[in-house]
């Protein structure tokens, strides 16, 4: 059963990067335009050598302090080095890149979700459902990276970090209560932030009317639905779209599901959805049937990232949330974006591949308690 559940997840990572080359392609006009392509397939063969190495490992060596702690502290000064002149890269006003590396906020995502999963899976019963232990120290591992990718101007991903966390508190068994009570204190924050800041808020605006804006401010998210409702049934085609043709900005990394739903119409959009679907179902199943507790966390981010991901990404397109600047995963143009992507995959393979096949995984007394309350945030040396 490990080997079908790793072939259906390759499988279905395959035929999503295939596609997104379609696309990419099939934007592709310019010299730039093919550097991209080519860009993209060299990413692509880095991530294809990469994930079956992590499957290949056991990911049990990763709980590590050394590993966690070297993995946790790079990442901090990768994020901070973004606005080190010199070595952060600034692009319409935003401070996410790192010169020669991409977008740290990419590869913060496994990062998080190995740091997370570390630090819950040696929470007990008791441990769990206490505040300081099992709630507001695990809850820094993901705000602290969080609030760092937040000042790069990067709102999508902060979020989405943010919500990752939330999620994985909320499988270790943190009481709702203590979930509630963040959710609710972090609304009038985001409130007061959206309306001291002119883009989120105008974005808001869009989104409450795009009809209204779409001459303006809401011109990306307009054309974008009217290229998705003008593919129809069977889409256009390659040949026969119209809205590539610099319509839709940023068509070839936030917006490509209206490339999709142009060129390959409702069959080939649905087809995509699918897709994710297998993703998350591969996911769920490996999470329900690791080995250990570490693995369930691990199942639990790797699919929560990228579903979460797609789904947002899907839905800006389709104009049913604000507009939040996240790719969608193995399809949208970028390199450190499609790494962070694989090595989740990775990841959640290496899992799978050890899964049990019969019940659910269990532990022993022993086990849980290993560590006790120390270990909340002391990983296994």
């Amino acid at each position: 059963m490990n080997k079908k559940l790793l072939l259906l997840l390759g499988l279905c990572v395959g035929a999503l990067c295939l596609l997104g080359l379609v696309m990419l392609y099939s934007t592709a006009f310019t010299a730039k335009d093919q550097d991209r392509v080519h860009a993209q397939l060299f990413y692509l063969a880095a991530g294809l050598c990469m994930a079956p190495l992590l499957v290949w490992l056991d990911y049990n060596w990763l709980q590590h302090r050394a590993v966690l702690y070297a993995l946790g502290g790079i990442c901090l000064v990768l994020l901070v080095a973004v606005y080190i002149p010199g070595v952060g890269v600034q692009v319409n006003g935003s401070s996410r890149w790192v010169r020669g590396l991409g977008q740290p906020s990419e590869f913060a995502k496994p990062v998080v979700i190995l740091l997370l999963a570390a630090g819950l899976s040696r929470l007990n019963q008791w441990t769990s459902v206490r505040l300081k232990q099992g709630f507001l120290l695990p809850l820094l591992l993901g705000v602290v990276p969080a609030g760092l990718i937040f000042f790069e101007q990067d709102w999508g991903t902060a979020t989405l970090l943010l919500l990752l966390t939330l999620t994985m508190l909320l499988i270790s068994g943190a009481r709702w209560q203590h979930l509630a009570l963040t959710i609710l204190a972090a609304l009038p924050v985001a409130a007061v932030l959206v309306a001291h800041n002119a883009v989120r808020r105008e974005r808001i605006m869009v989104f409450l009317d795009p009809e209204a804006a779409r001459h303006g401010s809401g011109r990306q998210v307009w054309q974008s639905l009217l290229a998705i409702g003008s593919g129809g049934l069977q889409g256009h085609f390659l040949d026969g779209s119209l809205h590539k043709f610099g319509y839709v900005p940023e068509q070839q990394t936030d917006f490509i599901f209206a490339r999709i739903g142009e060129e390959m119409g409702l069959w080939g959009s649905s087809l995509v959805v699918l897709l994710f679907v297998g993703i998350f179902l591969c996911g769920l199943y490996t999470m329900k049937h690791a080995r250990d507790r570490f693995g369930q966390f691990i199942a639990t981010g790797c699919t929560t990232v990228i579903v979460l991901q797609a789904c947002i990404n899907m839905a800006v397109a389709t104009s049913l949330v604000p507009n939040k600047g996240l790719p969608l995963p193995f399809m949208s143009y970028g390199g450190s974006g499609l790494l962070a992507m694989f090595i989740c995959v990775g990841l959640l393979g290496s899992v799978a591949w050890r899964a049990r096949e019969m019940k659910p995984a269990t532990e022993t007394p022993a086990q849980n308690q290993a560590g006790g309350v120390q270990l909340n945030l002391s990983f296994k040396g």
